[in-house]
């Protein structure tokens, strides 16, 4: 019963602009929202443009930190914040989940329960994309050899073999990857994205949603500091994404564990967002990141 009557009232909820900031010719913009009584920020970054002029992601998770310091020199930083989760407290911990750096290998050890696998493009026109694989299909299709044309198709979470072909591609190819749950798909229906979205424990949310608007490509963050469900949370955002005028693609869990922490440009510098709290403080420091999801501006 409380599904149902939790459905019924979001319905009747409405959203409400809190406040706005916009950057670099509207292409990173900041939007607030309340929804229901909790308050929804917008981490906006748009695609549009070429490889050169766009807005990028970048993913950091050996030495995170360090391969950050030597990294951002002759680039506007304007958002950091933890993307995959981790396996413990201190910088050396790894993701949790398949996680490629650069080719390099990070976890070989597949997350069951993790559906959403998270590529960053590194190069070429596609550099600082993202495409989102659904690992309940089963099937991630990749070109092999790289540059080849010919494609082939992997189970790398439930099939072993398929795992080490994968992870030999990711060696070659050089990609950067990390697993985490895929919250909404626009490719699953209602039940299967929100049939269970009181699942879990009630805590601060961080969400990742690939979208589109006027048909350019944009990655948004939206930070939810209030608790809430995983599930719930995650429509709740494309509530207030779709009022926005997003068309929504897939919407991915950040980590706001012990190793939440979160960074933004304030048009001035980059502005570290979150008081450190819980039972590690230093854990969600930067220079203690086991992985590092970085938007930024050549």
């Amino acid at each position: 019963m409380r599904l149902f009557y939790t459905t019924i009232f979001t319905l009747l909820l409405s959203v409400t602009m809190l406040n706005a900031q916009s950057y670099f010719n509207g292409k990173f913009r900041i939007e607030a929202y309340d929804y229901g009584d909790r308050t929804f920020t917008l981490y906006d970054f748009s695609r549009e443009g070429t490889s050169a002029t766009n807005l990028k992601a970048k993913y950091f998770a050996t030495n995170a930190y360090d391969q950050y310091q030597n990294w951002k020199s002759g680039k506007e930083i304007l958002f950091i914040t933890a993307g995959a989760f981790s396996d413990g407290w201190d910088s050396s911990a790894k993701p949790v989940g398949i996680c490629v750096d650069n080719g390099h290998i990070v976890n070989r050890s597949p997350k069951s329960e993790m559906d959403g696998m998270v590529i960053v493009y590194n190069g070429a026109a596609q550099q600082g994309g993202i495409a989102v694989v659904d690992m309940d299909k089963k099937y991630v299709n990749v070109e092999n050899p790289y540059g080849s044309g010919n494609y082939e198709q992997y189970d790398p979470r439930d099939n072993i073999t398929d795992r080490t072909k994968f992870l030999n591609w990711g060696e070659d190819a050089g990609v950067t990857l990390f697993q985490t749950q895929l919250v909404y798909s626009e490719k699953k229906t209602y039940d299967e994205n929100f049939g269970n979205k009181f699942y879990g424990a009630e805590r601060e949310r961080r969400y990742l949603a690939i979208c589109i608007k006027n048909g350019i490509v944009h990655h948004v963050v939206v930070d939810v500091p209030e608790a809430i469900y995983l599930g719930e949370g995650a429509e709740d955002t494309k509530v207030v994404l779709e009022y926005d005028g997003f068309k929504v693609l897939y919407i991915l869990n950040l980590d706001t564990g012990d190793k939440n922490l979160m960074h933004c440009y304030n048009g001035s510098y980059l502005q570290d967002m979150k008081p450190y709290k819980g039972s590690n403080t230093d854990a969600a420091k930067i220079e203690n990141a086991t992985n590092l999801l970085i938007y930024y501006k050549d």
